[in-house]
């Protein structure tokens, strides 16, 4: 899964009223959230379905035991998990589910090791990789509690060997298991980059590097059987970052040759969110946020309903995360010096 936004750090936060304004005329307001004693910056990088937001938190750049936290908030109370015992200092959010469940990946500086993890009650616990992995990511969590992601691992073929992405599902029905997805392409990597409730899994396939630029196709996976996703003719790079009730959203580029927002609806059409650059959050009911490059490298965060924009937040912050209570979340700062706060934005 690829972002095109800097990585901070996250909280989370009661049950918030859905808005009631006309979301084409109100403006999307931040409030900042709370951080744990001794931390000082946050992101918000995940919301759950019952309101909750998890995310990554950490201290002042200059406290000598620097790391980033993973917390979670839910019913006005925040639970700080810390990082997964045995790696860190560093670890990163990619999911939550509502019961709790808060995934992502962390990396074992002294092993050069990065590793997927899931939250068991308040502990972070790391995901098992399959037989010859190197690395593990985990990027997604559905209420069922399947995870998904990916695993490094060294293919050879004709004598010659690389280190190739390979999909992973960590079953709810099988604890302590891990499985390669099946059905998909051979060559290349495959990313699995979401999960819906129904258990199906949204799978990038890169013919290059992952490391370099986007997917070339998309898929949709489920009990073995893949399917592609349309995209327009001529497309020549592909991102799938989120699926939610069946629509997916990213980013394709075509024609133009520059990447535009990309939704597609349930059922499969492929459609361009108006005035996007990328999306990277859908929920439930079709709402996402994304942004608009422009000038100088700067950016614009909004929020679609559909292909329709219904509100933008142009400056100090970033939305990333469409929640399914009706609210957008990502980070805030009150001057360009200051540091990153998290916080959930509210159509007013």
């Amino acid at each position: 899964m690829r972002f095109g936004y800097p990585v901070a750090v996250a909280l989370v936060l009661a049950v918030i009223s859905p808005p009631t304004a006309s979301a084409a005329t109100c403006t999307w307001t931040p409030t900042p959230l709370p951080l744990p004693a001794g931390m000082t910056t946050g992101e918000v990088r995940a919301a759950d379905s019952q309101g909750g937001y998890a995310g990554q938190v950490a201290p002042a750049p200059t406290a000598p035991d620097w790391s980033t936290h993973v917390v979670r908030w839910s019913g006005g109370a925040v639970t700080d998990y810390g990082t997964v015992p045995g790696f860190g200092p560093f670890a990163s959010v990619t999911g939550a589910n509502g019961s709790g469940v808060v995934v992502g990946s962390t990396y074992a500086a002294a092993t050069a090791h990065d590793q997927a993890f899931r939250s068991v009650g308040t502990a972070l616990r790391p995901l098992p990789e399959p037989a010859g992995a190197t690395d593990s990511w985990a990027t997604a969590v559905n209420d069922g509690g399947d995870v998904v992601g990916y695993v490094a691992r060294t293919r050879t073929t004709g004598g010659s060997s690389q280190v190739v992405h390979v999909a992973v599902l960590w079953p709810a029905n099988a604890p302590g298991t891990v499985v390669e997805l099946t059905g998909l392409p051979t060559t290349g990597h495959t990313e699995a980059s979401g999960v819906d409730q129904d258990g199906t899994i949204l799978v990038e396939h890169f013919t290059g590097s992952p490391f370099t630029g986007d997917a070339t196709a998309l898929y949709l996976w489920r009990a073995g059987t893949a399917r592609a996703l349309p995209v327009p003719a001529g497309t020549s790079a592909v991102a799938g970052n989120a699926i939610s009730a069946g629509r997916v959203v990213g980013a394709s580029t075509y024609s133009t040759n520059r990447p535009t927002g990309a939704l597609w609806e349930q059922g499969g059409t492929f459609a361009v969110p108006t005035a996007s650059t990328r999306m990277s959050s859908v929920n439930r009911t079709g709402q996402s946020v994304g942004y608009k490059e422009g000038s100088f490298l700067s950016v614009t965060y909004s929020v679609w309903q559909g292909t329709a924009k219904v509100g933008s937040f142009p400056g100090g912050g970033a939305l990333l995360v469409s929640a399914d209570n009706g609210t957008v979340a990502g980070w805030t700062r009150a001057d360009p010096n200051a540091q990153v706060r998290p916080a959930y934005f509210r159509c007013l």
